[in-house]
Order: structure tokens, then sequence, then C-alpha cells
């Protein structure tokens, strides 16, 4: 399943898809609320679509190095520290990990993702779809922490897999890489970058050859501005992780977003006292 550009209308046309047979066989059945109630049916269940999709051209959308997290396609960029409070590209930030991230297109061919030998360090590398579903999480609770490598495929892929490789098959054609290493603090961050430099993206048709520069697409009409959960949240209304319970996955998209699995984080999150009053910056 390829995500169209124009991804923010995309409950609107699932919606019109439900209703328009439905009213072509029997329009007097179909009111003016029930169409409504499809579509913000439909929201809960397309919302983790557009978060990605903007997350994904905001990460993207800039030169190597220029901005903090950010990098093109297919190359890991990695954060030599903590994020600064600042820092707006995901919901809520690690504060015992350094990030390295990476935005995957498959669009073109598989690719494959290298892990360095942490010698027992902890680390993750969890893969979100589209969908924000951990399809995969390889590292120190999976894979273990010895080097690996890590064959990313494509929907529908259907060539060999070299021997060695990790087969990790995509159900979308673009994935996010959020990797976390552990860290103890500014004191052991020399100690993380160089594994960080052995986290690599390299084309199955590239693999054990030079690496090639990746190609830099900087899309001046993104909005690198605005977090996305603020543009998402501004639209009008129209995983496997979560099975069939989609409003949680929005949910959890909505507050959470390129959050782990349950087996490898826990968030605590408090959002209001024992009365129920909503906590602030005077409570």
């Amino acid at each position: 399943m390829l995500i169209p550009p124009a991804l923010t209308a995309v409950a609107l046309t699932v919606a019109a898809i439900v209703v328009l047979p439905l009213t072509s066989q029997a329009q007097s059945k179909i009111t003016a609320e029930e169409a409504h109630a499809i579509g913000v049916d439909a929201d809960p269940y397309f919302y983790p679509l557009p978060s990605m999709d903007l997350t994904r051209k905001q990460f993207t959308s800039s030169e190597p190095g220029k901005e903090f997290g950010k990098d093109p396609m297919n190359m890991f960029v990695s954060v030599p520290q903590y994020p600064p409070a600042d820092f707006n590209g995901a919901v809520r930030s690690n504060s015992d990990t350094l990030y390295s991230i990476a935005w995957l297109d498959l669009t073109k061919e598989p690719l494959v993702i290298t892990a360095p030998d942490t010698k027992g360090r902890f680390y993750l590398l969890p893969m979100l779809d589209m969908w924000t579903d951990v399809y995969a999480s390889p590292g120190w609770l999976t894979t273990d922490t010895e080097a690996g490598q890590f064959l990313v495929t494509p929907p529908g892929w259907t060539g060999t897999v070299p021997v060695g490789m990790n087969h990790l098959p995509a159900s979308t054609p673009f994935v996010w890489v959020i990797g976390q290493t552990r860290t103890d603090g500014a004191a052991d961050y020399a100690a993380v970058h160089k594994i960080q430099d052995g986290y690599t993206v390299t084309p199955l048709s590239r693999s054990g050859k030079e690496p090639e520069a990746v190609t830099v697409n900087v899309d001046a009409a993104v909005d690198r501005q605005m977090p996305p959960k603020i543009q998402v949240d501004s639209m009008s209304a129209v995983t496997d992780v979560y099975g069939n319970y989609h409003l949680k996955r929005a949910i959890v998209t909505q507050v959470g977003h390129g959050t782990n699995l349950p087996n490898d984080a826990i968030y605590p999150l408090n959002i209001g006292d024992s009365n129920g009053k909503s906590l602030g910056s005077t409570h």
C-alpha cells in the first residue's frame, strides 16, 4: 500500500468510498448525520497516517546536519546529546538514551540496516510502519547485542534473503526507525557515539560495496516549524500491535507519537490530580 501525497484528505476519501456505494443503492437510507458519523469513525482509524507522513516530511526535508535530528531519507542521523527542551519532532523523547533516527524509503528496493556489537549495552532499533505499528524492534531484548544485519523489505517483495541477514518485511513503503542507545550521561557520550557510528542504511543492491551519496530532496512546501501533532489536530475531522483497537492507536499517536513497544519501555503519564483537576504550570 503506497501512501499518497494528499494524505491529509485520506479520511474524507475513505468516508466517500464507504458512503457512495451505499447511497447509490439506497439514497434515502443515508442521512447527513449518518454520513457525518462515518467520517467521525474514520478519523481515529486514519489518524496515524497524516501524523506519520508529516513527521517524515519534516525530518527528511533538510540538508544533512542542518537541523537537529534531521537528515535525508535512507540514512541515520545520530543525536550526540540529550534532546533540548524545545525539541518537538516527536511528542515525547527519552532522557536516558541517545537517538539514532532513520526514515526508510522502500519504494525502489529493500534496505539493509546494520547494527554494531554494543558489547552488552542496551540498544533498540524499533521500526514503525506508517500506521505507527512497531512491527519489529531489533536490539537488546530481541536479537541480543552482537553485530547484526537486518533486511527491511517493501510489501510484496519476493526476493531471496542473503545468508546472515534477519528478514524484517514491512507493511508500508516508508518506515521510521527510532534507534536508541543507553547512556549514563555526558561522561558516557563518547562511548555511545562510537556505537552510533555503526548504525547504517544500505540499499540491498549496494550491500558490500562502497556507499553512494544520499539524494537530498528539500521540499520547500513543508511546514518545518509547526509540530506534526498540531498540524494534524488542526485538520478538519473527516497494527497490528493494537489489533482492532484503532481509537487506542490514534490516542497513542497523539500523546506519544513514536513510542516503543510495552515490552521495551513504559511511559508514565499524569494529566490530573486525585480530584480530576488538570495539571499545569500553576497546579
